[in-house]
């Protein structure tokens, strides 16, 4: 039985120029590696241009920068998991991006309780210039979700991000905030939200990101960080959006992977006329996205306890068994 890349010999791909996640998750399946040596000496079989101009001094300068980077995670109280190990949510390696496209992450850096993942994941998603009743709608609904043992997965961006992470903490709830750069704390961004990010770890919840001590995330990075809202989540809720706007990259890749889309329904016409809010109308109007209000919030949460239990079925999710026990 061939054995799974571990931890340090995949950070170690990572470090190699054009190595995507792509690339490395091919490679997991001709490489039985263990130690560096080992993937040197299986680094010489391997056919392509793309891996024969890889040097030995390649690859071991690449395993230096990924021991240096264990070892500052450990240092600085962030742990990591990846792909191959058992902790690793099931539900992420089945990402993709809006697209349509697998791809999952391969490592994944974090703070808090990692049993926060056993929780099945919802994202709550929205502008940072949410209405006031946007404000308060998102508070409620993330609270109410997490009251009835819900994950509120979001970015830790002011606006509505912060109202999914706000609601969940407010009746004791878990949240996982996924950022788009590292997690050193004077990376965390917003710094705004810095205060809010501790709160999170303090209270059983989760800081996660692919990028390890030292990345900034640029704009991609922001694009690439809301595939994983999605995909951590069996189902997303749209708080207020505009029609663009960094919302619907998350919107996309929930609609590409077959997962209940639901946007808040607004009654008052302050709020139906708002720029911020006319994507959710959108979303409503071209039957992409499921109402979700006060009024059906009792029917909306047993389809969504139904849909996760199901899903878990057919994925033979072993470790999501007994989630609303």
């Amino acid at each position: 039985m061939k054995m799974a890349l571990n931890t340090e010999l995949l950070i170690t791909l990572q470090q190699l120029k054009g190595f995507g996640n792509k690339t490395i998750l091919e490679l997991s399946k001709v490489l039985t590696a263990k130690t560096i040596d080992d993937l040197c000496e299986e680094w010489q079989s391997l056919k392509g241009k793309k891996y024969t101009k890889v040097t030995e001094l390649d690859l071991r300068g690449a395993n230096q920068t990924a021991c240096r980077i264990i070892n500052a995670s450990e240092f600085d109280g962030i742990g990591i998991i990846s792909y191959f190990e058992d902790i690793f949510p099931e539900i992420l390696k089945t990402c993709v991006d809006e697209d349509g496209k697998l791809n999952p992450p391969i490592v994944l850096y974090y703070r808090g309780d990692i049993k926060a993942l056993n929780k099945p994941g919802i994202a709550v998603i929205g502008t940072r210039e949410p209405t006031s009743m946007g404000t308060e709608a998102g508070l409620f609904f993330a609270a109410e979700l997490a009251k009835r043992g819900f994950n509120i997965v979001s970015g830790l961006a002011v606006g509505c991000d912060t109202t999914g992470h706000e609601g969940a903490l407010s009746v004791g709830g878990t949240t996982t905030a996924f950022l788009a750069n590292s997690l050193a704390w004077n990376n965390i961004y917003p710094q705004a939200n810095v205060e809010l990010a501790h709160r999170i770890v303090k209270n059983g919840g989760l800081l996660l990101s692919e990028y390890p001590l030292g990345y900034k995330g640029g704009k991609y990075a922001f694009i690439s960080r809301d595939r994983l809202q999605a995909g951590l989540s069996y189902a997303t809720l749209v708080v207020q959006t505009g029609e663009k706007g960094g919302t619907m990259h998350a919107v996309n890749a929930t609609l590409a992977s077959n997962k209940p889309l639901y946007a808040i329904k607004y009654n008052h016409d302050a709020d139906l006329q708002h720029q911020k809010v006319q994507g959710n109308v959108k979303l409503l109007k071209e039957g992409k996205a499921m109402p979700f209000n006060t009024q059906n919030l009792s029917e909306n949460m047993e389809f969504l306890k139904k849909f996760v239990e199901t899903h878990n079925k057919q994925m033979s999710f072993v470790g999501n068994k007994g989630l609303f026990d």
